[in-house]
């Protein structure tokens, strides 16, 4: 009776501890540190403007069943690691087997990384007070940071990452996808492109991103409230979509529209990113190569919106783009310069992370992204969905710091980190070594982890808009302010590109948008390639601006001359008509092989040439002029174009 009694109140005196709360010798309420308990409106009240209270500074301070609890689990986990405690695989291989179809994103908590306990080094945790603690920051040892090369323009700093040689390799894939698309009408109007092509569509694509049209027609609209000589001096409506739709950079697929879906799904490669492998291998390394990155950078997702199915998509709540393309960056974190970037694909991305059995997929991502940078001094930032201890201490056992948000439910996180009940204005700090880890309690409870920062804490830095003098300036754990001001570097990239968007408008497939979006990275990264050049600030609407002219300057009057004339009254590369020699082999006849064909084939009907240029509204036209071939309306256009000068 005895030891059930005993057992009992045993029992009561736990609950009542993560309750938060035990009596007093007078049935007082008391807290867990033994004085009575006031509420958050008590006189113990904790304001903003104070300094926050560091509690259970020293072991003796900690309650003993939190003591237990703590003892219990390490033991366990001791054991476990002996192999005293076997786990059940048999369960869990049913689970895997229920669950391989569904590819779900794994965090730190998901259990131990078996890949990071095989270095050889000491993965086993400690934690002690921060008295000892006696952690430093690595020494950064890049002697300079910020361009490689000198530019002194926005082209120059743009053509680093599109030279002549991942260009060619376009121009090859299009003029080579182009003739597989079996269309009669394709193959009639289609003639080569070449580099300067490519160029001008770039080009405008980024007026397209800065003048916001509708849709991609209404850019050619001779409407003169939609009227936009920009877009009608690069291409002509029917060049634009035949280079859309012939854009390509990879021979992945032997025919376009084959008859056999057998013979297209065995010729399509398990690579589902497969169609654009050589923009990602020239960016990466273009990236990587023309800048040096200054010693805070961080690594968050982005996700780039797409509509449809499509297996690539993720859901991602903190985004905008909730459901879209993931990739995984690495920014510097003051001017947003993306280093390098991995693009989600699923289960098939541990081929692209090289990542080994037993090791989580954060863990591989980081080590993927960060390993030209290892033993350099860099301060890593990073979310909860990659940090660890164990990821923590492999980073400074290879010369680089991190600092981030934990999950407090994270392995290796000790108990009393997790358990301690914290009022606000409150928080408490372990260390193991050189892997500290904070927990403070603010509106919501916060769990840290450094590899650099101690307890401390400190006033955040007045801004250039101070606050009022009468709201008081909080305090924050030092390593939360340090936080918030550089873990901001993909946030800063993303608000960049958000006046300027070139993936805004539908794409018929995913890889076009995804292209679209990296080259909008490449293009703000020349813009801080130019900016680090000249040590100087430049506007993003000027700097894109600058970059359209010298592009339509240099490249414009080299491309393929397909067409005789053009529409637009602005300067062009194409053939303008000549003015008209009185002749009397000027007769109109029929574009088509007969009327009947025109008539079925609208390929053969074009837009009147003068009825364009006075902006009016027109039907298309199955006739021309025999001997200048120019598109003419048989009433009136035919002889007011043959009798104007």
């Amino acid at each position: 009776m005895d030891s059930e009694r005993n057992e009992r109140e045993g029992n009561e005196r736990r609950i009542s501890w993560r309750r938060g709360e035990q009596r007093g010798v007078r049935g007082q309420r008391v807290g867990v540190r033994g004085y009575p308990s006031r509420g958050r409106r008590g006189n113990n009240q904790w304001e903003v403007g104070h300094p926050l209270n560091e509690i259970w500074m020293n072991d003796e301070d900690v309650p003993p069943e939190l003591v237990s609890l703590a003892t219990d689990v390490m033991r366990k986990r001791q054991m476990k690691m002996q192999g005293v405690i076997k786990v059940e695989r048999n369960n869990e291989r049913e689970v895997d087997r229920e669950t391989e179809n569904y590819d779900e994103f794994l965090d730190a908590s998901g259990g131990a990384d078996s890949h990071l306990s095989l270095e050889g080094q000491n993965f086993h945790f400690e934690w002690s007070t921060m008295k000892s603690f006696q952690g430093q920051e690595e020494n950064f040892r890049p002697e300079r940071t910020g361009s490689v090369y000198a530019f002194d323009s926005a082209y120059g700093a743009f053509r680093s990452y599109w030279d002549d040689d991942i260009l060619e390799l376009i121009v090859t894939e299009m003029n080579l996808y182009a003739t597989k698309i079996q269309s009669v009408t394709f193959q009639s109007e289609w003639y080569p492109t070449n580099v300067h092509e490519i160029l001008c569509l770039f080009s405008f694509w980024m007026m397209l991103g800065i003048i916001r049209m509708p849709t991609a027609t209404s850019c050619f609209s001779v409407d003169p409230l939609l009227k936009t000589e920009v877009f009608r001096r690069i291409f002509t409506r029917r060049r634009y979509e035949m280079l859309s739709r012939a854009l390509h950079f990879i021979d992945s697929e032997p025919a376009v529209n084959n008859p056999n879906p057998s013979n297209i799904s065995a010729a399509r490669s398990s690579d589902r990113l497969n169609r654009l492998r050589p923009i990602f291998t020239q960016l990466n390394y273009r990236f990587q190569a023309n800048y040096i990155l200054d010693k805070d950078i961080c690594l968050n997702e982005s996700s780039t919106l797409c509509e449809g199915t499509l297996t690539l998509k993720q859901f991602n709540e903190t985004k905008a783009s909730k459901l879209g393309i993931r990739t995984f960056e690495l920014c510097e974190s003051i001017t947003g310069y993306l280093w390098s970037f991995v693009v989600y694909d699923g289960k098939q991305s541990s081929t692209d992370l090289m990542q080994t059995p037993g090791e989580l997929k954060g863990t591989a991502v980081v080590k993927k992204l960060i390993s030209p940078l290892l033993n350099k001094g860099y301060r890593l930032f990073m979310d909860n969905w990659y940090n660890s201890p164990l990821l923590a201490r492999f980073l400074k056992l290879n010369g680089t710091d991190c600092v981030g948000t934990l999950r407090s439910s994270c392995r290796d996180v000790p108990t009393l980190i997790n358990k301690a009940p914290l009022k606000r204005g409150e928080y408490i700090a372990r260390h193991s070594g050189d892997v500290s880890i904070l927990s403070w309690q603010d509106n919501d409870r916060v769990t840290m982890i450094s590899t650099c920062h101690g307890s401390a804490t400190a006033l955040p830095t007045v801004s250039s808009r101070p606050p009022p003098p009468t709201r008081p300036i909080p305090f924050k754990p030092q390593m939360v302010l340090d936080y918030n001001k550089f873990m901001r570097g993909v946030d800063t990239e993303d608000q960049m590109f958000e006046p300027y968007l070139l993936d805004i408008k539908r794409c018929a497939k995913w890889n076009m948008k995804l292209f679209k979006r990296l080259l909008n990275v490449s293009i703000q990264n020349s813009r801080i390639l130019l900016e680090s050049s000249t040590q100087k600030n430049h506007n993003h609407l000027a700097f894109r601006l600058s970059l359209v002219d010298s592009i339509l300057t240099y490249h414009l009057p080299y491309c393929p001359q397909g067409r005789r004339f053009t529409i637009s009254s602005s300067i062009s590369t194409h053939q303008i008509p000549q003015p008209i020699i009185p002749s009397n082999t000027h007769w109109p006849v029929l574009m088509g092989r007969s009327a009947a064909t025109a008539a079925r084939n609208r390929s053969f009907r074009k837009r009147c040439f003068i009825c364009l240029r006075e902006g009016r509204k027109s039907q298309k036209t199955p006739y021309c002029c025999e001997t200048c071939q120019v598109p003419l309306c048989i009433i009136n256009c035919f002889k007011l174009y043959h009798t104007s000068q």
